[in-house]
């Protein structure tokens, strides 16, 4: 959705992400959180929200490097 960027795709993206952290805490709270983390960077960027984005970026980095999670190291430090 956020490939295409129009103003629909992005609203879609916003209510489903906000689906996804509204969901009732489980086992697996840190791998959802991790990737909350890394569809509000882009969903924010996608907004054009460049200060939002950096921090969620880099909140997203400093989260994959805390628990380890080498694939989401890389893909955080590959986002410009």
């Amino acid at each position: 959705m956020l490939a295409r960027g129009t103003e629909s795709d992005i609203a879609n993206a916003q209510t489903a992400i906000d689906r996804v952290e509204n969901l009732p805490d489980n086992k697996s709270w840190a791998a959802c959180r991790i990737w909350l983390l890394r569809m509000r960077a882009l969903l924010t960027r996608a907004q054009g929200d460049d200060a939002s984005y950096r921090d969620y970026r880099d909140r997203y980095l400093a989260m994959a490097t805390s628990l380890g999670f080498e694939g989401h190291m890389q893909w955080a430090e590959a986002m410009p």
